[in-house]
């Protein structure tokens, strides 16, 4: 009976520890677990603070924007409707150039307005217009954006004329309109750059003394201008923006 309560206090005492081991590694399984998971939740609050801080984005932003531009151009003065004076002049010729500007706006997500500043210089004379441009990017396509053009503006000769000495005393001003496509891609997220292919009609009022002499008289002529627009463009306040 002795050697019974021995062996009886024995087993219990074997399945005592063993039991207070399953519990000790079951605790550390847990813990283990609980370690495992807690970075894979963190991580993407992590990946986000990485997108915002990075420098390039994949869709062009912000609430204002200035660029500059530059390209080759070609203008035919006449091309729709002449000079008409009381002496008999040539056609104006085409004449091509360069075309070099600026322009500042704001863009309300996918809509831009704004207003500019072109110069075409030709050999015989320059080309100013001065107005209101008008964007439409799209981007729903990251990296390369569609966009359109249209622009408003108002138009004058200077340095010269298109008529060349057939002319004298000369004032000509005007106005027309501007369409435009091409694509706007991002650079970084401040930054971006478009290209455009450009078609315009001008209209403008020529007022001049013939150079045979006589009294100023006053004609109207209608052309247009073709041209590639190339632009570098800042973009500023809220660039780190959502979409």
């Amino acid at each position: 009976m002795k050697y019974a309560c021995l062996v009886l206090v024995a087993s219990l005492g074997v399945h005592t520890v063993g039991f207070a081991q399953d519990a000790s590694e079951s605790g550390m399984a847990g813990s283990e677990n609980v370690a495992t998971v807690a970075p894979a939740e963190t991580a993407p609050a992590k990946e986000d603070t990485e997108d915002k801080r990075s420098v390039y984005s994949r869709k062009v932003r912000g609430l204002l924007w200035i660029e500059g531009f530059v390209g080759p151009t070609s203008y035919d003065p006449d091309q729709f409707g002449s000079l008409s004076l009381s002496s008999d002049l040539p056609s104006a010729p085409r004449r091509t150039g360069a075309e070099w500007g600026f322009a500042a706006g704001v863009g309300l997500g996918g809509f831009w307005l704004g207003a500019f500043y072109r110069q075409a210089d030709f050999d015989a004379y320059k080309l100013g217009k001065v107005g209101l441009d008008i964007q439409g990017v799209f981007r729903f396509i990251p990296f390369v954006h569609p966009m359109v053009r249209l622009d408003l503006f108002y138009a004058t000769a200077f340095g010269g004329n298109p008529y060349g000495s057939g002319l004298t005393d000369v004032d000509i001003d005007g106005g027309g309109f501007t369409v435009g496509a091409g694509l706007r891609i991002p650079i970084i997220r401040w930054m971006s750059f478009a290209a455009t292919v450009d078609w315009s009609f001008i209209g403008l009022a020529v007022r001049a003394t013939p150079a045979g002499g006589g009294d100023r008289e006053k004609g109207g002529v209608t052309g247009q201008q073709i041209g590639a627009t190339f632009a570098l463009t800042f973009h500023f306040i809220g660039v780190r923006g959502g979409d």
